[in-house]
């Protein structure tokens, strides 16, 4: 066990977490979408991350080693960043010797990047020895990848086949021979105009889909080395129909197979037909059982099966002597790849679809007798609030927000990158909580929620809380369109027997009542085998469509923490509260909305001995006394229940009980209530304002409950040399104490950070866009340090010095000799400019009269001096 090593100063590092790597899924002409790798004692299979290769046993079903690209430098230049390359292949042994290959193949793989590296990797043991690196692909062209490597067993020759995109369809392929005595690699032939691509299992047959000049499309299969079969086929592509009576989708060819021994030829097309051709008399027959496009197509080994899948999530099997067919229904996403791996195996490729923020992958490996899972892999499961830039879907008949049509091939793309640079709107936060009791991280997806351990890095359940069409099977054409419910937001309560869950359910669409969204609440307890059991459910729990915008559980104090409030956007409260004696939950109190306008910015605290609760609705915090639900010593002119901010609260949380934080569109306050006045404050208004949805900034904010440190995300757009915005973000992480007026850490990393939480310990855990997960801790284990920075830790500020060194923003650096590499100090692109230079109450700055001016027309010139006193007093 890996004892922890405790550093007065916080550090910051990427250590768990990744999304599953499909490494030819952006390359539309590769019907292959997945790399996975079997061991050679085949008691594992490796499989490769954004951020790393991880080892499963097929026994235990778990991650046994992870081999992390941040913890070598070469590792890090070659796959980490936003310009690095991907995996491409992974092939046993190591291909850099002439002799003794098979010797190796037992500890060593070899691992290629998509822009020709060869890297030598030992997978047995810890990653400290220097890795073997060679750059094959120096005579690349510009743009040209490696798609694939194929070996010989027989004799050891291997083949590189790069493809270079020359169109928004077409590609040119080049096959080159690999010299191993020279290290080199030596061009062979090419192939233009490629369209789709397939390879046997085997790795001896090649097959293209080409367009010539006049445009029609023709078939090609080749052998690949000498000692294969030597037929050659080339035909043009058959029709499945009449031209006049079917439509574009029966024409569009989706994915094709081909099998070891170059006998048959499958193809698929979009409209959901399989050709199965026969290459030597060219006769063929057609599969109908699909009723949206055909994704996935693999032959067996002995060529009696041929293996498809598309949206259905079913795979099907189908016996082509006898043409029985056999499923294997409920599969966890839609299947877009399926591979045979050593005779034994089915490597089974899934796209969870449902979440249209990002492309959701998992792996599924499936013992080729008796059709059972040995291992499920995957990675975080997050849904963030926009779509992130390499986002991809599958192709399908029909266009729909989670599949990408024939019509706009190669258009959705662009479009989708158009809108990021243009969008001022750079919103890509995320949610997730933190059990208390287990640490698990629960991630709510579409319909489902997600628990991740952390620590072991590995998905732990994966659990549906509501009703929907694809929980059970997929959808197919039209009913992509359908919307499933979607969780909202989960809490747990202090003690985590409890969880709480919001989902919004949503109509038909082209129906009057289509904008009439339902608003469910659910409670849920922990059964004793660690599954969510719905306790009480409750519709419509703030009335007929009105929106449940925050939800706080209550402390310990209260009903010993079995209770929650939610608000909604008019300013109505509840509380809700478990009964023992029912055994149920119920409406305890309500508070009724007293606003004349709705407003998305809500936010709610609570004190620790639960006698009070702060919540803020627009620019304006009301305390609320919770015995009587009402404002605290209302009627009098001396109490202290109100306080008006400059403008709309976006995160609020109560430290130490005397501390209140808030922050709205333009600053980020430390608020004493003691003294009842502002005490610190910070502009936010350049990183806030106009980038975030009302409400978001909270899911970029976290407490930790127990020292009452504040840690803050700030995210950043990357601007180009001439100084125009690209789709590439960098992220900063600044950790304060209870009220603000000492910085304990500040840090930068380089993804966007989508959201921030504190694990009930004395760490702060965080999830970027790439589906990583990082913690910014006083408390690291050795495995972690291997992937922190060496400039990641900070001298702590003088108090009496905070102030100038903060408007300098010259943060001191001091090494650090514990090896750390994977953050940097916050450099002079953070600019938190310190606004409150004498403490008063009310704050001023160029920001403050920003919404002053707001709906000027028609305002007379009495109500804007209100405003402007408003304002100043």
């Amino acid at each position: 066990m890996v004892q922890p090593i405790v550093h007065q100063n916080y550090k910051l590092g990427v250590v768990s977490g990744g999304k599953v790597l499909f490494p030819r899924v952006g390359n539309r002409s590769c019907s292959a979408k997945t790399v996975t790798l079997l061991t050679d004692d085949e008691t594992s299979v490796i499989v490769p991350f954004n951020n790393q290769l991880k080892v499963y046993s097929l026994e235990t079903r778990q991650c046994v080693k992870t081999l992390k690209y941040a913890n070598n430098e070469q590792l890090t230049q070659l796959f980490l960043g936003p310009e690095a390359a991907q995996v491409s292949h992974i092939a046993l042994g190591n291909l850099l010797l002439q002799e003794g290959i098979d010797e190796s193949r037992a500890r060593e793989i070899s691992v290629f990047s998509s822009r020709g590296h060869l890297v030598v990797l030992n997978y047995k043991g810890r990653l400290v020895e220097v890795p073997k690196v060679v750059h094959l692909g120096e005579n690349f062209q510009p743009g040209e990848s490696l798609v694939k490597i194929f070996q010989n067993t027989q004799n050891y020759d291997v083949r590189f086949l790069t493809s270079l995109q020359d169109s928004s369809a077409g590609y040119t392929y080049r096959l080159y021979d690999y010299v191993c005595s020279e290290k080199k690699l030596v061009f062979r032939e090419d192939f233009s105009d490629v369209l789709l691509s397939a390879w046997s299992s085997n790795d001896e047959y090649l097959c293209l889909l080409t367009k010539d000049a006049d445009g029609r499309k023709c078939l090609s299969v080749k052998p690949l080395f000498p000692g294969a079969k030597d037929d050659a086929h080339s035909f043009p592509l058959p029709v499945t129909g009449a031209s006049s009576t079917t439509s574009s989708s029966s024409h569009f060819v989706t994915v094709m197979a081909v099998d070891n021994y170059c006998s048959q030829l499958a193809i698929g097309f979009a409209s959901g037909v399989i050709n199965v051709i026969n290459l030597q008399d060219r006769s063929s027959r057609l599969l109908k059982w699909h009723i949206d496009s055909v994704l996935s197509l693999c032959f067996t080994s002995d060529s009696s099966y041929l293996i498809s899948g598309g949206w259905e999530k079913v795979l099907s099997f189908w016996q082509l002597s006898s043409n029985l067919q056999q499923f294997l229904p409920r599969l966890s996403g839609v299947v877009i790849d399926c591979n045979i791996i050593n005779d034994k195996f089915y490597s089974v490729g899934l796209q969870i679809t449902d979440n249209q923020s990002t492309s959701d992958y998992q792996i599924m490996l499936l013992n080729s007798t008796d059709l059972k899972s040995r291992v499920n892999i995957s990675g975080p499961l997050s849904v963030f609030h926009s779509t992130i830039k390499d986002a991809q879907f599958p192709f399908s008949a029909v266009s729909s927000k989670s599949s990408a049509s024939t019509s706009d091939l190669g258009k959705a793309s662009k479009k989708q990158q158009r809108k990021l640079l243009k969008r001022k709107r750079q919103d890509f936060s995320s949610i997730f909580e933190i059990q208390p009791n287990t640490k698990h991280l629960y991630f709510p997806h579409t319909s489902a929620v997600q628990a991740y351990d952390f620590y072991k890095n590995e998905q732990i359940s994966y659990q549906y809380l509501a009703s929907g069409v694809n929980n059970s099977m997929g959808k197919v054409r039209s009913e992509l369109n359908l919307k499933d419910p979607v969780i909202v937001d989960v809490k747990f309560t202090k003690d985590g027997i409890w969880m709480i869950s919001y989902e919004t359910e949503f109509p038909p669409d082209n129906l009057l009542s289509s904008n009439d969204l339902l608003h469910v609440l659910k409670f849920w307890r922990l059964s004793p085998e660690g599954e969510w059991e719905l306790s009480t459910k409750v519709l419509s729990p703030h009335g007929a469509k009105a929106p449940i915008t925050s939800i706080l559980v209550a402390p310990r104090s209260i009903n010993s923490g079995h209770g929650c409030l939610t608000a909604d956007n008019n300013g109505g409260l509840k509380y809700w509260c478990f009964d023992e004696k029912s055994s149920n939950w119920h409406l305890s109190k309500v508070a009724t909305a007293n606003n004349n306008h709705f407003n998305n910015s809500v936010e709610l605290a609570w004190s620790f001995d639960g006698s009070l609760i702060f919540h803020a609705f627009d620019d304006k915090v009301t305390i609320l006394d919770f015995n009587l639900f009402r404002k605290f010593q209302e009627g009098s002119d001396t109490a202290f229940n109100e306080l008006t901010m400059d403008s709309a609260v976006q995160a609020m949380m109560l430290v130490n009980d005397c501390n209140l934080i808030v922050a709205t569109q333009t600053t980020l306050n430390s608020v004493d209530l003691l003294l009842g006045k502002v005490y610190n404050s910070f502009d936010l208004y350049p990183y806030v304002n106009g980038v975030y949805k009302s409400g978001h900034l909270s899911r970029l904010m976290s407490c930790d409950e127990n020292s009452g440190r504040v840690a803050l995300v700030i995210n950043q757009q990357i601007h180009d040399q001439h100084s125009q915005p690209t789709s590439s973000h960098s992220s900063h992480v600044v950790v304060f104490n209870s009220d603000l007026s000492q910085k304990l850490g500040a840090f930068s990393h380089d993804e966007y950070i989508a959201c921030i939480r504190w694990n009930h310990g004395t760490d702060f855990i965080f999830l970027d866009t790439k589906n990583r997960l990082g913690a910014v801790s006083t408390t690291l284990s050795s495995e972690m340090l291997d992937e922190a920075d060496n400039d990641a830790t900070f001298d702590t500020l003088a108090s009496e010095n905070f102030e100038a060194e903060l408007r300098k923003l010259a943060f001191s650096r001091k090494n650090d000799d514990s090896g750390t590499r994977d953050t940097k100090s916050m450099d002079e692109g953070v600019e938190l400019e310190f606004i409150n230079g004498e403490k008063s109450q009310k704050l001023l700055n160029m920001n403050s009269f920003t919404g002053m001016f707001e709906n000027l027309e028609n305002v007379q010139m009495d109500t804007l001096f209100d405003r402007v006193l408003k304002v100043i007093t």
